[in-house]
């Protein structure tokens, strides 16, 4: 049996904490290249759309095919499908899979879970009422550009719960 080196296992970790901390920050760069110049002066903007994104993100997490992966006799078992390394874990669990994306649109057509689907309503329409609320605060494309920054927040923020519930 070959042991780990705890070296090459620390950079890894490392280097998975970076991408991660690279996705916050990339996330932010993109809305505010996006959003209108004075959309920091509108906390209610972009603070909404974060919690419709934590919202969304459950929805994600809800409809992970492999959600019982999760569970700490799993987590740490000798078959876990958590020990692969790190360049298969950014492939498979940067951003959802198809199937994951499936699954979360099943619960919101069946409502089960139901406490699942009523946070995602929730979720949807707090990055609808974002988006409506800069197109109704800005005219014209910086309106435009305050909707599709804000939906590009919501967004965001659930793949990056996403990615981080796989840490």
């Amino acid at each position: 049996m070959i042991l780990p080196d705890p070296l090459t296992d620390s950079l890894a970790a490392l280097l998975v904490f970076t991408l991660t901390y690279a996705q916050i920050r990339i996330g932010l760069l993109l809305y505010g290249m996006v959003a209108p110049a004075d959309a920091e002066a509108v906390p209610l903007l972009h603070v909404t759309a974060i919690v419709a994104g934590l919202m969304l993100g459950l929805l994600l997490l809800a409809g992970l095919p492999h959600a019982a992966d999760f569970l700490p006799s799993r987590l740490y078992a000798a078959d876990s499908p958590w020990a692969i390394g790190v360049l298969e874990f950014v492939y498979r669990f940067t951003l959802p899979s198809g199937k994951t994306l499936g699954n979360a649109g099943m619960i919101l057509v069946s409502a089960d879970p139901l406490w699942v689907a009523i946070i995602s309503y929730i979720g949807l329409a707090l990055a609808s009422f974002s988006a409506l609320q800069a197109a109704l605060l800005w005219k014209g494309m910086a309106g435009a550009r305050g909707a599709l920054a804000a939906l590009f927040m919501s967004g965001w923020t659930a793949l990056v719960v996403h990615h981080l519930a796989h840490l």
